[in-house]
């Protein structure tokens, strides 16, 4: 008890420092920086103790499969996996509904490397699920409420105070304080990984819940097994070779353009595509979809599938024909990480993809729905 009072007055006295703002996006899907020479040991590592106990401990991750070819498991949980990013969810759901809302903080997990003078991180990510009942809850959104810092205007990107303060700064002070007094394996309560296999052809998604300290592998949506793979061999930007395994119970004509995109696109009219560009946009809007309704491959692969559709079919009038799939909302929903080139082996929905930051439009739509859930109704929570 004394010590979690240190800790309130230790966040009331950086909180007053903060002089916090307005809410922004990036205050409820927080982005770190990649670190700068010297700032590692500051970055919040799976054997970081708070008062739930360790972020991560050995004993769960080990029950992964290899998360990158190079190095162990060992290795990368003791020198390497490290938190990229953070995110809260007042109301997590799965399924097709009714629903209770779980309440939850994620934390996105990538091995970090230092190599030619900088940090980057490989293509694979563990994602680690920590719930709250009503009351903690409470007292934990009374705490985050000090974080705000931005303006409802502002895109989702690599947060703005963090990237100038570093990790030697107020906020990243505040929020690690907070993530290790309402974290641990005590309330971890779901494990979800990315591994990437085959010379960076091959990914792998896979995830477990922690029920009464036991692990119970999760079912995919749509394909019903415990693991689902994406391969991509084309080494050519704009183009999908691979495929996804096994392809889901639904959506066939998804499968076939991440199979082979060339033959797709001869295969199909415009008036189907049209309406698999609808079902893509409704994958990546969490009012139509949820993970308990979508499969990992299609969720991820959504981002850069629409945005390969964009650039094949510039007729389509794409501001006015799919308003009906898209998700809207009064918060800024641009993506910062869009460029002009559609990687087809960039899965990544939260988190880096080397050094460059990657954000899905799903990421920003889903973060969009909790601030204004927290922000607009926060009597609920």
């Amino acid at each position: 008890m004394q010590m979690k009072f240190f800790r309130m007055i230790l966040v009331s006295l950086l909180l007053s420092a903060a002089s916090a703002g307005a809410f922004s996006l990036n205050d409820f899907s927080i982005l770190l920086p990649l670190p700068r020479a010297g700032e590692e040991a500051f970055l919040l590592r799976p054997e970081s103790v708070g008062a739930r106990g360790a972020l991560l401990s050995y004993r769960t991750y080990q029950q992964f499969f290899q998360l990158v070819p190079e190095h162990s498991n060992e290795a990368l949980w003791r020198d390497q996996l490290k938190v990229v990013a953070v995110r809260l969810d007042p109301c997590f759901v799965e399924g097709p509904g009714p629903w209770n809302c779980r309440r939850q903080i994620r934390l996105v997990w990538q091995p970090v490397i230092w190599e030619e003078g900088a940090y980057l991180t490989r293509d694979a990510a563990i994602h680690s699920f920590y719930e709250f009942d009503e009351r903690t809850f409470a007292e934990l959104w009374q705490q985050w409420r000090g974080l705000a810092s931005g303006s409802r205007t502002d895109i989702l990107q690599v947060h703005p105070r963090l990237r100038t303060e570093g990790f030697k700064g107020v906020y990243w002070k505040v929020l690690r304080n907070i993530i290790l007094e309402y974290c641990g394996e005590k309330n971890l309560v779901r494990m979800t990984s990315m591994n990437v296999m085959a010379e960076e052809q091959l990914w792998i998604f896979s995830g477990f819940d922690i029920v009464d300290g036991k692990s119970k592998s999760m079912t995919v949506p749509r394909v019903g097994g415990p693991t689902h793979a994406v391969t991509q061999t084309s080494f050519q930007f704009q183009s999908y070779t691979g495929g996804i395994t096994p392809e889901p119970d639904a959506d066939r004509e998804f499968a076939e353009l991440v199979s082979d995109s060339y033959s797709f696109k001869k295969r199909y009219s415009e008036t189907q595509v049209r309406e698999l560009v609808r079902t893509i946009a409704g994958y990546e809007n969490p009012d139509k979809h949820n993970p308990g309704t979508l499969d990992c491959a299609s969720c991820h692969m959504a981002n850069m599938t629409y945005q390969w559709a964009r650039k094949q079919y510039p007729q389509f009038l794409w501001e006015s024909e799919f308003r009906d799939a898209l998700f809207t909302s009064v918060w800024n929903l641009n993506n910062s990480s869009r460029t002009d080139v559609v990687r087809p082996n960039q899965l990544r929905a939260f988190g880096y993809f080397g050094r460059d930051p990657a954000i899905s439009q799903r990421v920003i739509n889903e973060t969009a729905s909790v601030a204004g859930a927290l922000v607009l109704s926060p009597e609920k929570f």
